[in-house]
């Protein structure tokens, strides 16, 4: 018994080997491959992950330039397309409001931005989600470094404006954004033509710093928070910059175009039809409700009877 005891011993502990080391090998190596697969989740990431958006993400924006003559762009940011949607709308167009009817340039002079907003969502049956009056200057501001942005006049304007502006041999002008609203006001187009070129400079500005304004743009409104009239908040800009950064990661189409309507010099009102609302509806979210019933009325627009406290001046900063 003394001689088979150490025998026994050592065949019985050779035996758990055999058993356990192919167990302890699959766990080292288990461990091994967990920690290979969780290796890029834990290594430090610079700026800020970009997530596939949801619909929140997506915005409606009424932008008023407070310059003398107020200019209007509503500016749609989709990012689930992905796209950017820039759509200058006439001072002059016609609302529709509970008392008659009202220009644009007259609703926001006399009852804000918000009211303006409300008044033209109404009346394209669209939902606007947020408004921004801000003077020339504070866009410049909030531009900030910037470069200014270049637009090809090719094709909006004539052979004969071009020679005037001295641009015939070279039709590309450098405009910085406080200059562009008095710069489009200057030419003295006719009402669609003014709204085209607005768009186009809006467009050339997104387009060619699409990839540095996620970051300068709501820096940029911040800087300058305390000289806008706006319902941005600071939730709402921190969504901005995600969405931003989305868009410009996708390489978002950006487009340009002008509410149809028709313009009659003789009133100066640019009055909205039932295909205005179509054009509306195709490139905004509707809003909840049927559309309203549009025709042209030969008659001059009565001023807006509400809110007359409300006041504000178009050369005032917003």
């Amino acid at each position: 018994m003394r001689k088979n005891g150490p025998r026994a011993f050592w065949i019985s502990f050779f035996l758990t080997l055999a058993i356990l080391m192919p167990l302890l090998g699959g766990f080292v190596f288990y461990s091994a491959w967990q920690e290979r697969a969780s290796e890029p989740a834990a290594q430090p990431q610079s700026g800020v992950p970009v997530q596939r958006p949801a619909a929140a993400n997506d915005l409606t924006v009424l932008v008023a330039v407070a310059a003398e003559e107020p200019a209007f762009l509503l500016v749609r940011l989709n990012a689930l397309e992905p796209a950017v949607t820039l759509c200058p709308v006439p001072a002059e167009s016609v609302l529709l409001g509970p008392g008659g009817t009202v220009l644009l340039a007259d609703s926001y002079t006399s009852a804000g931005p918000a009211r303006a907003a409300q008044l033209l969502g109404t009346t394209l049956n669209i939902s606007i989600d947020r408004y921004l009056a801000i003077t020339p200057g504070s866009l410049g501001q909030a531009w900030g470094e910037l470069e200014p942005l270049r637009v090809n006049l090719t094709g909006l304007l004539e052979k004969s404006e071009l020679e005037a502006l001295g641009l015939a041999g070279d039709p590309v002008v450098s405009l910085a954004p406080e200059e562009a609203t008095a710069f489009i006001a200057s030419l003295g187009l006719p009402v669609a033509r003014q709204a085209r070129l607005r768009g186009e400079v809006w467009q050339a500005a997104f387009r060619q710093q699409l990839e540095n304004l996620p970051t300068a743009l709501p820096a940029g409104l911040r800087s300058v928070s305390g000289s806008l009239l706006t319902d941005l908040s600071a939730a709402d800009l921190y969504d901005l910059t995600d969405t931003l950064t989305w868009l410009a990661k996708e390489d978002a189409a950006i487009t340009a175009e002008t509410v149809p309507g028709r313009y009659d010099a003789q009133s100066g009102r640019y009055d909205f039809a039932q295909d205005s609302i179509a054009f509306a509806t195709r490139l905004f979210p509707a809003a909840e409700g049927s559309a309203a019933t549009l025709a042209p009325s030969p008659s001059p627009a009565p001023s807006d009877p509400l809110e007359p406290e409300a006041t504000v001046s178009p050369t005032r900063q917003p």
